[in-house]
């Protein structure tokens, strides 16, 4: 079961207090996913925010009409996915599927969104979040990139 406890450990909401947790949850519902289903398409409009209660999704972005990278794996208790249901344009911009069997905690955006306009300190609590995330999202991003041109043999700076 999921509680405000459970939730005050995922990093998006570390910073909010039990009764605007207790809100988040009211627009939340847990689902179980099975191995191959796709969550979400890159391009589509985002509806919902995820957070991995257990198994594994993949993360993958088109780059190109055929050519799609894998951006990351998400397989640890707690970690969000489709932050971009946050932000406008409010459209996917990876697609994720289950690499095997997933419970996920799927939160309903319009209705946090709204709630974060109406209590400025717990909007301003997750944007701050979201920016820290994205952050060391990218910084991980530019190591693989990295790791990668290296192993190549391709000069880096």
């Amino acid at each position: 079961m999921v509680t405000a406890a459970w939730l005050k450990n995922v990093d998006l909401f570390s910073g909010l207090e039990e009764p605007q947790l207790i809100v988040i949850l009211s627009y939340s519902s847990v689902e179980s996913l099975p191995e191959g289903k796709t969550v979400f398409n890159q391009g589509e409009e985002a509806h919902r925010l995820y957070v991995l209660i257990e198994g594994a999704v993949t993360l993958t972005a088109k780059t190109g009409e055929k050519i799609e990278l894998m951006t990351s794996t998400i397989d640890k208790e707690g970690v969000i996915f489709g932050m971009p249901c946050l932000l406008e344009p409010f459209r996917y911009n990876v697609t994720a599927t289950c690499l095997k069997p997933a419970k996920v905690l799927m939160i309903e955006a319009a209705p946090v969104r709204k709630e974060m306009e109406e209590d400025l300190k717990m909007g301003m609590e997750i944007m701050k979040m979201l920016a820290s995330i994205y952050f060391n999202r990218l910084n991980e991003m530019r190591e693989g990139v990295s790791k990668l041109l290296k192993a190549f043999k391709f000069k880096t700076p």
